[in-house]
């Protein structure tokens, strides 16, 4: 076989047609070499399609298969371990063996517009979120807006959507409008809810919110959680899902809530219990949201910690800048680790990676001549403006573009650029002719890149920061 660099832009068929050998595609990087020969009994080398990028292929491929496969084993266990969410709108089932669906919360969505809601809703969906929750204000009721809400996002996305409040008149109001997904019922408000339908899947909490009633003690999360789902199952309620919740680090502390996911994944196999077994609820949002370290190694871990318990659903937020493209770095996470717990390995070389801010390949040092070397340990401070004008540039990490204004040095608008490459950017600026100036075009790179980083990272891009 012979191999092609990877960005070699045509189909090498008619060369293996002509030469009768395979003349494949390779990765796009030389670094990439070592973990695409490793792989070839994998998967199939393209005459078109870099072999990296197959890979990748593989893996998403892999997932869907087991996701098929565990679908159709799970429609001959249904019960209350087992169910679909909304079998009339949609083919998601959770439970045991399947892949966690993702909750994406919009926070404070009753006080939001309508403009907000849609752009930050589609966002969610386009990163992989199953379900868009409206989150609600504990001291502002506002059911008739949540009612708005669910039609709002119904006209424009077929989507399930939950709604994340313990007051009876907004759980009520959108139980009216046929919410897919209740959050939360606990032993201060449940006996107001006992008239809702049956069918919608509801999340149940170990506390009294109403009088501020929260157990520490992980025995008591379970033994609540299991009193709580006797009384529902015999009140008729089908599709519940329980919540040993989910505590940020240090303080109160994750260990602790930890245990109690793990003891419950215990207990539901006792004969005393096992009628009580639900899917689980994992609040990943609990922990990602309160940390100041990157999301996507959080996101990571937790996913395969709720793979490894196999967690029935995933509840996560991005309402801080910090947490931008979180929804998408926990999809990805789930996918990786699914594989891995089927294949029986550890989540790695599956063919999905999550890897952002460091790679698994590395290039080596060539030797170094000091007879040709030129050492810069100074920053040149010296700036010589552009006579021509100046950009200004901005990301946006919703639409993934890049936006340039070019401005004259009297402050007027001459052209705007908007795309999503910096190369390609850069390349039509110096097409335009806007400026000659080499270190105004350099320092122009410079940004451009570091503004298409931000935008692969999901980070806030500021100029000249």
């Amino acid at each position: 076989m012979i191999l092609l660099p990877g960005f070699v832009q045509w189909d090498s068929t008619n060369l293996e047609e002509k030469f009768l050998i395979n003349i494949r595609k390779g990765p796009e990087f030389a670094s990439e070499l070592p973990v695409t020969l490793k792989n070839l009994e994998n998967f199939k080398l393209s005459n078109t399609i870099p072999a990296n990028r197959l890979l990748e292929i593989s893996g998403e491929n892999e997932y869907t298969d087991i996701v098929k496969e565990q679908l159709e084993l799970a429609k001959n266990e249904l019960g209350s371990h087992t169910y679909y969410l909304n079998e009339k709108k949609s083919n998601i089932i959770i439970g045991r063996n399947m892949p966690p669906p993702i909750i994406a919360e919009i926070v404070n969505c009753t006080e939001k517009s309508n403009e907000h809601i849609l752009k930050k809703a589609k966002h969610y969906i386009n990163s992989g979120a199953d379900i868009i929750d409206i989150g609600c204000i504990s001291n502002k009721p506002n059911p008739e807006r949540i009612k708005e809400i669910i039609k709002l996002i119904r006209s424009k996305h077929d989507v399930l959507i939950s709604i994340d409040s313990m007051l009876p008149e907004e759980i009520n109001a959108a139980a009216d409008e046929n919410i897919d997904l209740i959050l939360s019922l606990d032993f201060g408000n449940y006996e107001e809810m006992l008239n809702l339908p049956k069918n919608i899947p509801i999340v149940i909490l170990p506390t009294n919110v109403k009088e501020a009633y929260f157990p520490k003690d992980p025995e008591t999360r379970v033994k609540n959680l299991f009193k709580l789902t006797k009384t529902l199952l015999s009140n008729g309620f089908k599709k519940l899902i329980a919540d040993p919740l989910l505590e940020t680090p240090i303080s109160p502390g994750i260990c602790n809530s930890l245990e109690a996911y793990f003891l419950y994944k215990k207990k539901v196999i006792e004969n005393k219990y096992k009628a009580f077994e639900l899917p689980m609820f994992f609040g990943i949002s609990n922990v990602v949201e309160l940390m100041d370290i990157d999301s996507v190694g959080i996101n990571g871990l937790l996913a395969s910690i709720a793979i490894e318990l196999d967690m029935g659903i995933l509840f996560t937020v991005e309402h801080s800048a910090k947490l931008m493209g979180g929804v998408r770095e926990l999809k990805e996470s789930v996918k990786l680790n699914y594989i891995a717990k089927h294949n029986k390995t550890p989540p790695i070389n599956q063919g999905i990676s999550i890897l952002k801010a460091k790679g698994k390949t590395s290039q080596e040092l060539p030797p170094i001549s000091q007879a040709n070397v030129i050492l810069v340990d100074k920053t040149v401070q010296d700036y010589n403006p552009d006579t021509n004008g100046y950009f200004r540039i901005y990301t946006d990490n919703y639409s993934k573009k890049i936006f340039i204004h070019f401005y004259s040095y009297n402050d007027k608008l001459l052209q705007t650029f908007i795309g999503e490459n910096a190369e390609a950017l850069s390349k039509k600026i110096i097409q335009n002719g806007l400026t000659k100036d080499i270190y105004h075009l350099n320092y122009l790179g410079r940004e451009l890149k570091k503004a298409e980083i931000c935008l692969f990272f999901g980070k806030p891009y500021i100029q000249d920061e």
